[in-house]
């Protein structure tokens, strides 16, 4: 008599009874090797700088190596893609800035949907960004720059990390918001524009990136972007006290895991990381490029990423801002 094939259904379901114990302990044992955080921009850069101090504090707390793979290009999302395709196992997990999944959408034909293809860990740091221009144009302050700015439209070139990041956005928003005309050169992350810039290549970057060179006396700073004054360059005033920023989001970083992380390991992974963010070495390390260690975990930082996708989206249709 011939065997009756076993159904398709009784397979899938048999193949499901069989791995849930190895997931199940996958879950409760994490971490039990090493964890990949992708930085989707080259080395130096801002989100390089929030990375690098968490990682190794990070890893201590959890027991095992936490290491830090660099994958930039397409403004951040071609690393931000990699994590979305990911297993959401809790080994490669993505350290972002503001704009990869809150800008970027508004801007860019996308391989994976912001919104969806994501599970927000938690905020890692605030940043105190800065207004930082090459000597050679002739102004000193920021009132100056708008008046040099109108009376030579389009003389201006302001460098970025990449199209659709935060510092793409700063510059254009800072643009409409005072009546200014400038060019956007866009880089592959903020270590290169900083080059460019320190050549006289460009002659604006707004980044956090630009303010050792600025307290060395490479650069002149004129201004900071963040909601106060930064304490690493006091005596700069915020655009948003001086009226000079329209509506617009802070920046930030972040981490996140591929949807679906399960939250045992979201749990495991918050816990660490307010440990790490309230260690006083990792506020140091962080201090000199203008960022500030902060936790915010659960639903308060997925409202502030649902917020800020729609805060940019309107900032992108006004400031016509786009990619070059």
């Amino acid at each position: 008599m011939p065997r009756t094939p076993f159904p398709r259904r009784g397979l899938a379901a048999l193949g499901a009874s069989l791995a849930l114990p190895a997931i199940a302990r996958a879950q409760t044992d994490y971490p039990n090797r090493t964890i990949t955080l992708i930085v989707p921009y080259p080395p130096g850069g801002s989100t390089d700088n929030v990375s690098r101090p968490v990682a190794p504090k990070l890893g201590e707390v959890l027991g095992q190596p936490v290491v830090i793979e660099n994958r930039g290009g397409a403004g951040g999302t071609l690393g931000a893609g990699l994590v979305a395709q990911a297993r959401p196992d809790g080994y490669t997990l993505l350290t972002f800035p503001t704009a990869v999944l809150t800008i970027s959408p508004h801007m860019m034909q996308l391989s994976y949907d912001p919104a969806r293809a994501f599970t927000p860990v938690s905020l890692l740091a605030m940043s105190d960004g800065v207004v930082a221009m090459h000597p050679s144009v002739p102004v000193r302050t920021i009132q100056e720059l708008v008046a040099y700015a109108k009376a030579n439209p389009g003389r201006l070139r302001f460098g970025s990390a990449g199209n659709g990041t935060i510092t793409q956005m700063t510059g254009e928003i800072f643009a409409d918001a005072v009546g200014i005309q400038m060019e956007h050169v866009p880089y592959r992350g903020s270590s290169p524009a900083l080059t460019d810039l320190l050549a006289g290549r460009v002659q604006l970057q707004f980044d956090p990136i630009a303010i050792p060179a600025i307290k060395d006396g490479r650069l002149i700073g004129l201004a900071t972007t963040g909601e106060r004054r930064s304490a690493e360059l006091p005596d700069l005033p915020t655009l948003r006290e001086l009226g000079m920023f329209g509506e617009g989001g802070l920046s930030f970083f972040g981490l996140a895991g591929p949807a679906g992380l399960p939250p045992e390991v979201v749990g495991r992974l918050t816990a660490a990381l307010e440990r790490v963010l309230a260690m006083p070495e990792v506020a140091r390390a962080m201090a000199p490029v203008g960022l500030t260690p902060r936790f915010e975990a659960g639903e308060a930082f997925a409202r502030r990423l649902r917020n800020d996708r729609e805060l940019f989206g309107a900032a992108v249709r006004r400031t016509g801002a786009k990619v070059e």
